[in-house]
């Protein structure tokens, strides 16, 4: 004859199981909205994601060779790029079709491309514009034949004003009424850096990225967030080297 287990042993067992069953399954850690437009083909790698302790990038195409924990969003750079081939969580949609050296495209042109990318995602991020969406026709002249697009994306580069910054959002959000993707942002563009790198103080920079992010971190609309990387100058997270610089530093310090 088998021997039991004593009932008080069983029911405990019981009591457990039937405890276990009811907890709610555990849900994923969300992804941070900190990240980092990442000049892949130009070098950079998973190394330098590490040292901003970023949660996600993209490096302005469809795919990545990167082994690293931070999210890879990948983006249709412009009309002459496919789509990605597999269905992808979250794509970016193509990058200031607004300016002639980027996307380059009119609304109507984009429209005709759009519903591939849509058919390849679950999120879809509208096109990004070079300026201020509310102050071109591009984005509203898009959205009138009311395409699939489930965030706008902002650029930003007009100085260290961290409440320009925010007025801006909060417009941009006001008018259009879906969360905001800030993909690029940075007191100076590349080109801007490249011939005043010193137009703003580290300080001045510093504060900039305090403020900012700390408003983008406690704003439920704003999804996600990407420094702009300039090369030279205060805007710039790198040195040459690949170090971090003063800048990079106070942006890798940011906590969600």
């Amino acid at each position: 004859m088998k021997p039991r287990l004593p009932f008080t042993l069983f029911a405990c067992c019981l009591v457990a199981l039937l405890g276990a069953a009811d907890q709610p399954a555990a849900k994923a850690e969300p992804i941070a909205k900190k990240g980092f437009g990442l000049p892949e083909r130009k070098g950079m790698d998973a190394h330098h994601l590490e040292l901003l302790t970023v949660g996600w990038f993209y490096n302005w195409g469809d795919s990545t060779k990167l082994t690293t924990h931070a999210q890879f969003v990948p983006m249709t750079f412009s009309g002459r790029r496919e789509p990605p081939k597999s269905k992808e969580k979250i794509l970016l949609g193509f990058n200031e079709p607004d300016h002639l050296k980027q996307a380059n495209l009119t609304p109507a042109a984009a429209l005709e491309k759009w519903p591939a990318l849509v058919a390849k995602s679950e999120t879809i991020i509208a096109p990004a514009l070079a300026g201020n969406p509310l102050k071109s026709e591009w984005l509203t002249t898009f959205l009138k034949a009311n395409p699939k697009v489930d965030a706008i994306a902002v650029h930003w580069y007009k100085g260290a004003d961290s409440a320009r910054f925010i007025k801006d959002l909060e417009e941009i959000h006001a008018h259009f009424k879906k969360p905001l993707w800030v993909t690029e942002f940075a007191p100076q563009t590349m080109a801007d850096s490249a011939e005043n790198p010193t137009k703003f103080t580290q300080a001045q920079v510093n504060t900039f990225i305090a403020e900012t992010t700390a408003f983008m971190e406690k704003t439920p609309w704003v999804s996600r967030y990407a420094w702009h990387h300039s090369g030279v100058g205060t805007s710039a997270l790198f040195t040459k080297d690949g170090q971090l610089t003063e800048t990079g530093k106070a942006y890798s310090a940011v906590k969600k």
